[in-house]
């Protein structure tokens, strides 16, 4: 059998960090050689605007144009989408089935693995690998690829970190016009230079970023949650409109909802205890009331959204709270009130909805709570709080989040 590695990732742009973590395990694995490959799109984080898959395919093929061992691969590029890791494995185990493969992630990504799609089989093509960097704790990484070892998955940690490079710096440093000596090989400094990459610091369009987040979910989820997220994000922003709310928050809340609805139960667990995250009497009890913890995590620590608007609406979509935010209200009756909705009464809270968001949330957490009852299942606290909030609200003459 020969022994690949196989390092993806954006590479905007490639750097020496990236060639030295390669020819590293390379050397340490005794590696037949390392396949670079670039992402189309990240599929677990979202990226500012990257530059074009011609550039970045085109500087990794002159960054390792000296360095023996090192090639690299298309493969994710032409196949276009989200690129996920397991996929572009089992295609790797198709084209060469006398290769094994060892998988090199960053140590930031690397004690996020259980969160990738289909981590259980990406775990079962592939040794998963990582080093640490300058100020990442080396004992973090060790600990958590012992978990993984003990759970039957193949791992290996190098214990002496690689350079502490950035390509966020090095972007910074181009729009800057700071030099790039060291940072990256001279080739593609040249490359940078002459195609003029990066001198404009220009964020991404929401509307761009909610294109990524679509095709995210697309993979995450199956068609019926696929299509319910879809209708969640328009019902939102039609509220958010008519409410005053912010229309395009309330759309990617919408899409983002639900990202973990589909995943396993033990993979939320896993994510949950990953950061930290304790799950309170009524929630262990209560599976259907995870993927709001676990998404909201997900999203923060994940995919980077910073937005707490969001992140908050995502997490009480399920269970509502007192006190809650016009966004927070805005969701969580979009995802009584989305088209594909058919239960008993969905018209009866559409008109509700139309009226007042907080009849609409009283007449939505009277139906779960009745609901509940019938199964003789818990009411989490919050749910609890959120009703009271909202009688108390009326009673006291108003409903103050809408006006």
């Amino acid at each position: 059998m020969k022994k690949m590695g196989l390092f993806g990732g954006s590479f905007d742009p490639i750097h020496s960090g990236h060639l030295a973590m390669a020819q590293r395990f390379m050397q340490r694995l005794e590696l037949d050689g390392v396949l670079l490959m670039p992402t189309c799109v990240p599929p677990h984080k979202i990226r500012e605007r990257m530059a074009a898959a011609s550039h970045r395919l085109a500087m990794c093929r002159l960054a390792v144009g000296e360095c023996d061992g090192l090639t690299v691969s298309d493969m994710e590029l032409t196949r276009e989408g989200a690129s996920f890791t397991v996929e572009t494995l089992e295609e790797l185990h198709r084209r060469y089935p006398d290769t094994e493969w060892y998988l090199f992630t960053g140590a930031d990504m690397f004690c996020t693995l259980r969160t990738w799609y289909r981590f259980e089989d990406i775990a079962r093509l592939a040794v998963l690998c990582t080093i640490p960097r300058e100020g990442t704790d080396t004992a973090q990484l060790l600990a958590y690829a012992e978990a993984l070892t003990a759970d039957g998955i193949r791992c290996y940690v190098d214990p002496q970190p690689v350079q502490p490079i950035s390509s966020t710096e090095i972007r910074r440093r181009v729009t800057a016009g700071e030099p790039l000596d060291g940072l990256v090989p001279a080739a593609v400094a040249q490359y940078i230079e002459l195609h003029g990459l990066y001198r404009e610091d220009g964020a991404m369009d929401t509307r761009t970023k909610d294109q990524q987040f679509t095709q995210i979910i697309r993979a995450r989820l199956g068609d019926y949650r696929y299509h319910h997220s879809l209708c969640v994000a328009e019902e939102a922003r039609r509220l958010a409109e008519r409410y005053g709310a912010d229309p395009q928050k309330a759309y990617t809340a919408g899409l983002l909802h639900d990202i973990m609805k589909d995943t396993a139960p033990k993979t939320q667990l896993q994510i949950l205890s990953d950061f930290g995250i304790l799950l309170d009497e009524v929630e262990q009890q209560s599976k259907t009331l995870w993927h709001a913890r676990s998404g909201a995590v997900f999203l923060r620590h994940i995919l980077g959204v910073t937005d707490e608007d969001i992140l908050q609406a995502v997490r009480y979509h399920t269970t509502g709270r007192a006190g809650m935010s016009l966004l927070e209200k805005v969701l969580f009756v979009a995802d009584f009130t989305s088209a594909d909705r058919d239960y008993e009464d969905v018209d009866v809270i559409r008109c509700l909805a139309d009226e007042a968001l907080d009849s609409a949330i009283q007449y939505g957490i009277d139906y779960t709570i009745r609901d509940l009852l019938e199964q003789g299942r818990p009411i989490h606290p919050n749910t609890l709080a959120a009703y009271n909030d909202i009688v108390l609200s009326e009673q006291n003459g108003g409903q103050t989040n809408e006006q």
